[in-house]
């Protein structure tokens, strides 16, 4: 049976009611968007002026469109919403995006008016995604219903979900374009008055597309429902969730926006853990998990190898580890004589290696290919941490050769932290991430992140 989320995420036809003539207006903005990056299906669009917009034929009214519209997008005010429906329902249309605002995030009477949609939309069988809703994104088909002038999309493995769509846009951005990390789905459930999370986690468990599942929460809606879903999904695929709310100002925000109900901080908290759900704490964890779940190696154990260029790191490094539940490998005699050779006579072969102990390595790039190397075949190691120092003066460390053999041999994560100045930082990080080493903000952010993933698959899958 086909799931109700194809018709939002995989339509062949999507008509924008109440589309804007005025550059820059939402409903403007979202047809620039399936225009600039080439949506696979038909679009139509509705204005009383009739004419036309950016190019598209525009009808005066909903009754005019063609036949076998399979998704409305409601640009609508508020109190138009129940005479929209009622026009789609006369034309057949039975699935509907409402992106107006006006409805529970706004008080006692826009609440009274979402129920009134809620209870009409079910007695003529429309289903609906928002109110108060930024359109989804699918990467597969270009499918992009933001009313956000998005530049540019990366398609990938991640899947965003969120309560707030204003979170959604800026993020995919940023992990598309910062973050080098590609997104299958982006969609934003608004106030949820009928499509919700579970839904979409239904949806997403079955897409080939997506690799993990990151989920941004003000609230849990159905929340027996949710973790029975969850739990099951989790099996297949990573979920991570962020949820604000954990305090009374923070709840109240939450509320003040999307109508939120409150839930105690320590109950979700244990109910995530038991549907195996991975918590992100902040939006650099979020980011970082979404991350890290995306990379293509999974750990065997909780055994890392660390890579670094000062004994101070490498200690910061043995403390995260300690906390995040992994340990610092035993390196084998053949890993130790392996890297002897690359390293300065008096330097001491160890973990963390600290490759600059007693001076500028004789060859910078061998002292990372060769242990890369050796720590691949390393049946004691599980992951590596590579710390790199990046100075574009005294040496310059080849990332391309030292990747490109690194893939030849790869079996095992290795994850990456770059410092130095920034835009060497920015470019080295690129080269590295595009390769398929994510990097992360901090040492302790890499571990934390690492930890997570090892754990995830060590109680999930058990490895």
């Amino acid at each position: 049976m086909e799931h109700v989320l194809t018709h939002f995420l995989e339509p062949k036809t999507v008509a924008i009611v109440g589309v804007s003539k005025t550059l820059n207006r939402p409903g403007n903005l979202i047809l620039r968007n399936l225009r600039e990056f080439g949506f696979a299906g038909e679009i139509y669009t509705v204005n009383p002026e009739g004419g036309e917009t950016l190019g598209f034929r525009t009808f005066k009214s909903v009754q005019e469109l063609p036949e076998d519209i399979e998704l409305a997008v409601s640009m609508v005010p508020a109190h138009e919403t129940i005479e929209l429906l009622n026009n789609c329902v006369t034309k057949g249309i039975r699935n509907v995006l409402l992106v107006s605002g006006g409805f529970s995030e706004s008080g006692k009477e826009g609440a009274k008016r979402q129920s009134n949609v809620v209870r009409f939309a079910k007695e003529k069988g429309i289903r609906i995604m928002g109110p108060n809703a930024v359109g989804p994104v699918n990467t597969a088909n270009n499918l992009v219903l933001h009313f956000y002038p998005i530049d540019s999309l990366k398609r990938g493995g991640v899947a965003i979900i969120a309560q707030s769509g204003q979170f959604c846009c800026p993020v995919l951005e940023f992990m598309n374009s910062s973050q080098h990390l590609g997104v299958s789905k982006s969609i934003d459930v608004g106030n949820c008055c009928d499509i919700d999370e579970v839904e979409v986690l239904e949806y997403l468990e079955q897409d080939s597309e997506t690799k993990v599942i990151c989920i941004y929460m003000e609230s849990i809606r159905m929340g027996a429902r949710f973790l029975k879903v969850s739990k099951r999904v989790a099996k297949k695929k990573p979920i991570v969730v962020f949820k604000t709310g954990r305090t009374e100002d923070g709840l109240r925000t939450a509320a003040s926006h999307t109508g939120a109900i409150a839930v105690n901080d320590a109950i979700f908290e244990v109910a995530l853990k038991q549907a195996g759900i991975v918590r992100a704490i902040d939006l650099d964890e979020f980011l970082d998990l979404a991350k890290v779940f995306n990379h293509e190696y999974i750990p065997k154990g909780n055994s890392v190898a660390v890579l670094t260029y000062s004994g101070g790191i490498g200690s910061m490094v043995a403390d995260a580890c300690g906390c995040a539940g992994l340990k610092l490998a035993e390196l084998s005699s053949d890993t130790i004589d392996k890297i002897i050779p690359t390293l300065l006579p008096s330097a001491k072969v160890a973990n963390p290696l600290d490759c600059f102990a007693v001076g500028v390595p004789r060859d910078i790039n061998k002292v990372y290919q060769v242990p890369l190397q050796a720590f691949m075949e390393d049946a004691k190691v599980d992951a590596v941490l590579c710390c790199f120092m990046v100075n574009r003066m005294v040496w310059r460390i080849d990332f391309t050769q030292i990747l490109r053999d690194l893939k030849k041999c790869q079996t095992k994560p290795v994850i990456a932290w770059v410092i130095g100045e920034d835009s060497i930082v920015r470019e080295c990080t690129a080269i590295l991430e595009e390769n398929g080493v994510p990097v992360f903000g901090s040492p302790e952010r890499a571990i934390r992140a690492l930890g997570a993933l090892w754990k995830y698959h060590f109680h999930i899958s058990g490895i």
